[in-house]
């Protein structure tokens, strides 16, 4: 299976407290081999009570806990984009919804942060701003 954004984040979030694999299974109550399932992308996002017991160790903040929560249900996102929005507080999981549907023209893709900007002012036009 390919890498999932969900994953990554995840991996992100508990390489940022320093805690192993096994620190956080230990934590979390969760087999540390299923978060490393999770994080390689060989498994879906974890139900919900196992996510909630995953980001409670992983002290995320309100906004990396409302993109990890996104993702766990519209895990198809570029990984790159979701790492981008997860310490970009700009990048709610409304605009990192419109940024994953944008279309690009041509050989190169636009990077995270233009995906980003693009979406914000589309949903500022969207809202009547």
């Amino acid at each position: 299976m390919a890498e999932s954004a969900f994953g990554v984040v995840l991996r992100k979030l508990r390489e940022t407290r320093k805690l192993s694999l096994r620190d956080l299974g230990a934590l979390a109550e969760v087999d540390h081999a299923y978060i490393a399932k999770i994080e390689r992308g060989d498994k879906e996002p974890p139900p919900e009570e196992t996510f909630s017991r995953l980001v409670r160790h992983l002290k995320a903040s309100t906004h990396q806990v409302a993109v990890l929560r996104y993702l766990r249900t519209n895990n198809a996102i570029d990984p790159a984009l979701a790492l981008h929005a997860l310490n970009n507080t700009d990048a709610t999981p409304e605009v990192l919804a419109i940024a994953a549907t944008v279309v690009h023209r041509g050989a190169a893709s636009p990077s995270p942060a233009d995906l980003i900007e693009r979406a914000r002012r589309a949903k500022r036009i969207m809202e009547g701003q």
